[in-house]
């Protein structure tokens, strides 16, 4: 039997109404599944905004980070993971999301004062109201990790309780304490440096500063190799990783010939000399590389940070005096603190380490410059040696741009302050990236800083530390 046209239509349609129903059923079943996969408690949940995870590949977006107590449990997007309606929600739409930020050359007892010598012995007793203070700037300023390069330990230790207890605000700390320095016989030490003239006095010091409890040695004005290679082999037989502050290129080659881990100032402290060729390929490749980088497969010298904005301090600053006079060193700081500040910078030119900053600055990048081109881009770590005269807390972000200037790309730039430094502290599996198992340690941003990394200067709005949120004023 012939059906009429219009039965034939009406029938068709009701087939296909009953095939097209039950699949979409089907499919909002499975999105469904699907957005109920995460099953643990959520305490926070930041929604809908790009996540630049640290890793380096493209970006997220409409990006979900489900966050349990502390830790990461899930990265998903909107509208495939789901978020509890028990979390507490921040709205990231038309923001990024990326991870908190390292200062990995740092110093919590230091202020920007012009008396960086006379300073940390005369507020000695004053140092719990410092550093608690550098503390709240660090943190609220995107850095969710600070690593002090020299201070007064048993100060340093009680505030990382203090911060760990929640008694205090302020980013992770991975802490040096004393410093060692190579020195003639005949001087002694103090609290904050360790002086050392032998084989037998660096095994014996170093020992001593393990001890103390701290995350790192850190070696100043070393210039015998076997003096300093008994630092880094009794510092590596404890697990510790070592840095050295050193102020030409000689010393550069005797610290990587003596398996120093990370070089700082490299560049500014010896502004004034270009590098050879040579010498650069000695920094990229080291003497006994390793393959602990980014990438695996890339043997590299030891871990280099530049510190360009420790010297940029006072071309800035020479540039604009005014900024001397900022309320904010008044509202940041205790009243005798400031009133020592003021007097300190009374008289900029008279503090050495400024001598003839324009000049040095310029070698200082040109040669940073020529290091990235040659392939040192993976080694870079973000470190402005903060706290040094006129660097004021926190200079991280202009130091990022620094690097971005030189030739790193804004993602590479990135990495530079998150995933390289934990890597350079070995603790990756932790932190330096928002990743399922990681600590909650974030910063949210508005606008998007691989287009314009200057937004991290000034648009950083909330900082999240270990799972608790901070919103920035």
């Amino acid at each position: 039997m012939k059906w009429p046209m219009k039965l034939q239509v009406l029938a068709t349609a009701l087939f296909l109404l009953c095939v097209t129903v039950p699949a979409a059923s089907k499919a909002q079943e499975n999105q469904a599944n699907r957005e109920t996969a995460v099953n643990e408690p959520i305490d926070l949940a930041i929604v809908g905004g790009m996540l630049i995870d640290g890793f380096g590949g493209m970006p997220l977006q409409n990006s979900v980070v489900l966050v349990s107590n502390n830790r990461i449990v899930a990265v998903g997007q909107v509208g495939i993971l789901a978020v509890p309606s028990t979390a507490e929600v921040i709205d990231s739409n038309g923001k990024t999301v990326m991870p908190g930020l390292w200062e990995s050359h740092g110093h919590l007892f230091h202020v920007a004062e012009g008396d960086p010598d006379r300073f940390p012995t005369e507020f000695l007793s004053r140092a719990p109201d410092v550093m608690a203070a550098v503390a709240k700037i660090s943190l609220l300023s995107g850095i969710t990790t600070f690593r002090d390069t020299g201070g007064p330990v048993e100060q340093q230790l009680e505030l990382k309780k203090q911060i760990e207890s929640g008694a205090v605000m302020g980013p992770r700390l991975f802490l040096a304490g004393p410093i060692l320095r190579q020195s003639t016989p005949g001087k002694t030490s103090g609290d904050t440096e360790y002086l050392v003239n032998s084989v037998e006095t660096a095994r014996g010091s170093t020992q001593k500063v393990i001890a103390l409890g701290v995350d790192q040695i850190k070696v100043y004005g070393f210039w015998d190799r076997d003096i300093l290679e008994a630092v880094t082999q009794t510092a590596h037989d404890a697990g510790l990783g070592v840095d050295a502050d050193v102020r030409h290129i000689n010393a550069y080659k005797t610290a990587i010939e003596a398996g120093v881990d990370r070089l700082h100032h490299v560049f500014t402290a010896d502004a004034l000399s270009n590098y050879s060729d040579d010498d650069i390929r000695l920094m990229i490749r080291g003497a006994r590389p390793t393959a602990t980088g980014p990438s695996a497969n890339i043997l590299r010298g030891p871990y280099i940070l530049p510190t360009i904005e420790m010297r940029n301090a006072y071309v800035r600053m020479l540039g604009f005096p005014e900024s001397l006079d900022h309320p904010r060193f008044a509202a940041q700081y205790p009243a005798d603190i400031y009133e020592h500040l003021r007097k300190t910078w009374e008289n900029p030119s008279s503090i050495p380490w400024g001598v003839g900053a324009p000049e040095r600055i310029k070698v200082a990048k040109r040669k940073l410059k020529a290091f990235i081109e040659a392939g040192g881009r993976d080694q870079l770590v973000a470190g402005t040696d903060a706290g040094a005269p006129f660097n004021f807390h926190s200079p991280l972000t202009r130091e990022m741009e620094n690097l971005h200037e030189a030739g790193l790309t804004a993602m590479e730039t990135i990495q530079s302050a998150t995933l390289r430094p934990a890597q350079m502290q070995g603790v990756e599996r932790d932190l330096g990236t928002v990743s399922k198992g990681k600590f909650a340690d974030m910063i949210i941003v508005d606008g998007d800083p691989l287009q314009d990394i200057t937004l991290l200067q000034h648009k950083i709005v909330t900082v999240i530390k270990d799972g608790k949120v901070y919103p920035v004023d």
